[in-house]
């Protein structure tokens, strides 16, 4: 019983692994070049889900990934679907990300 219980485990845990690879999406060679306020000008704006969005991460420098995640994390806890909601919930990452208006 303990082995069944550890191959459906370790299966559990392999389906987790690609599904966090698949909204990750791959990486750009090289890594991203974009910076955060590029990343949810030119990828984000394009987006009609959550997947889309976190799949836009990989496309900026390693801060701008960071600062993108944040944010998109900050909206997910709050429950954001639009920009009124972001700048309300989550002025501080928004900020980090875009700068000043």
């Amino acid at each position: 019983m303990k082995t069944r219980w550890l191959v459906l485990l370790l299966l559990l845990s392999s389906c987790i692994d690609r599904a966090k690879e698949a909204i990750a999406g791959p990486e750009p060679e090289g890594g991203g070049t974009l910076t955060c306020k590029q990343i949810v000008e030119t990828c984000d704006a394009t987006c009609s889900d959550p997947l889309c969005l976190h799949r836009c991460s990989p496309q900026g420098l390693p801060d701008a990934r960071a600062q993108h995640d944040a944010l998109l994390d900050c909206g997910e806890r709050a429950g954001c679907t639009d920009e009124a909601c972001m700048r309300t919930s989550c002025p501080t990452e928004l900020s980090a990300c875009i700068g000043p208006e």
